[in-house]
């Protein structure tokens, strides 16, 4: 189950893109004319695809385009004419937003969300190693900040701190970043 919001001035365009998206596997769908309803729809729903025809009804699209590849979590797709395309797709490149040739064929828009799913496949890993890298480090902290209070409440050194963490960690069976917090609450005013 995937969720599409389709942005276009045109309700015939919007028509033809659901047909092409329902044949790739997506089934849920939200449209909206105009980057500023696009905006308040992704403040309101997450979707997994935003896919931008334009023009829109108050702009072109494409600075729309680089807002939300940088203000949402969906991957972005713009369809633009052809005189433009080049010159476009270079330039919303950096900005991680896919960009394919108007008239959309159903052979372009398949080759576009095979790309479409790959990107989304590797930010996905992407964001689950930066999360755990970030809990890690908040971890890293926390412990370093209890061996600072044991070093300047209790006259340890660095090395008997972290075994003072290690040792109590062991014995309660509970983590080491579990005990450094009961040591920040006791220690720490």
């Amino acid at each position: 189950m995937s969720n599409v919001l389709i942005i276009t001035k045109s309700e015939k365009s919007a028509h033809g893109l659901k047909a092409l998206l329902l044949q790739e596997g997506f089934d849920r769908f939200k449209t909206a004319q105009s980057a500023e309803k696009a905006k308040l729809c992704t403040a309101i729903e997450a979707f997994d695809l935003i896919f931008i025809y334009t023009p829109l009804e108050d702009e072109v699209g494409i600075n729309l385009s680089v807002y939300l590849s940088e203000h949402t979590d969906s991957g972005v797709v713009v369809a633009v004419s052809g005189d433009t395309f080049v010159k476009v797709g270079n330039h919303l490149l950096k900005h991680g937003v896919v960009t394919v040739e108007k008239p959309i064929t159903a052979a372009q828009m398949h080759q576009c969300i095979i790309a479409f799913r790959a990107y989304s496949s590797k930010i996905k890993e992407i964001q689950q190693e930066n999360k755990k890298l970030k809990e890690q480090l908040e971890e890293i902290k926390v412990i370093n900040r209890a061996k600072c209070v044991l070093m300047q409440c209790l006259a340890m050194s660095e090395p008997q701190a972290h075994k003072y963490l290690e040792k109590q960690a062991m014995d309660l069976r509970i983590s080491k970043k579990n005990v450094a917090e009961q040591v920040l609450t006791t220690y720490e005013m």
